[in-house]
């Protein structure tokens, strides 16, 4: 598919030319915000967000190709050039991106890694953060939505331990509370319902946020 990418090489410090797709710079879309959702699943995130925003760049990233490809359906579907999908294995993500080219990176309803031994797997661990700063802005952010209680309590734990700065912390996005509290872009950000959150909603389970930034 023309906006799926697998394992691609040269590509760190070029992500927003290549969606663009042109080599041949300058052009003022190359200098626009470049979002990063990790743990994309069927990408249905990564697509809402791009057609909210199409002043912006999305790329979804995950390993599951047989997931991601409903996502690189609908964004096919809806003609959609500002967005695409990177498969590969989040360890290696610092391959595939330069230092300080991505604006924010989103998190969403990531594996939990219950046992303690799977830790380093968990995305929002102090082992990802290592990788996530070295490929975000000096104000890059990180965000992470989960049903997980276990998961965001230790995210919370782990970011401020790591040295982040906690801008947003909600239990419960979708509690009317907080749906008159969020600014303009939480709006938009948290009512883009992905795949699994629909199915935990029906539930009733609530949806915890946490938003962090590198000082």
């Amino acid at each position: 598919m023309p906006r799926v990418w697998e394992h691609p090489e040269h590509c760190a410090g070029r992500w927003r030319v290549i969606l663009a797709c042109s080599d041949s710079p300058p052009n003022p879309a190359v200098h626009q915000k470049l979002t990063l959702e990790l743990g994309c699943g069927t990408g249905l995130w990564t697509v809402g967000m791009a057609e909210k925003f199409n002043d912006g760049w999305w790329i979804g990233a995950d390993i599951k190709g047989a997931r991601m490809w409903h996502g690189a359906k609908v964004l096919e579907s809806k003609g959609l050039s500002n967005a695409g999908f990177l498969r590969t294995r989040l360890e290696q993500i610092e391959s595939y991106f330069e230092s300080g080219e991505v604006n924010e990176i989103w998190i969403t309803f990531p594996d939990p890694q219950p046992r303690e031994s799977r830790e380093k797997k968990r995305l929002s661990s102090p082992a990802f953060l290592r990788r996530y700063r070295n490929i975000l802005t000096p104000d890059g952010c990180l965000h992470l939505k989960t049903d997980n209680i276990s998961l965001f309590e230790y995210t919370v734990e782990a970011w401020q331990a790591e040295g982040l700065h906690i801008e947003r912390c909600i239990r419960d996005v979708h509690s009317p509370e907080h749906v008159a509290q969020r600014n303009p872009y939480e709006q938009d950000a948290l009512s883009v319902i992905t795949t699994y959150e629909s199915r935990y909603m029906v539930q009733n389970l609530p949806i915890h946020y946490v938003k962090g930034r590198f000082l």
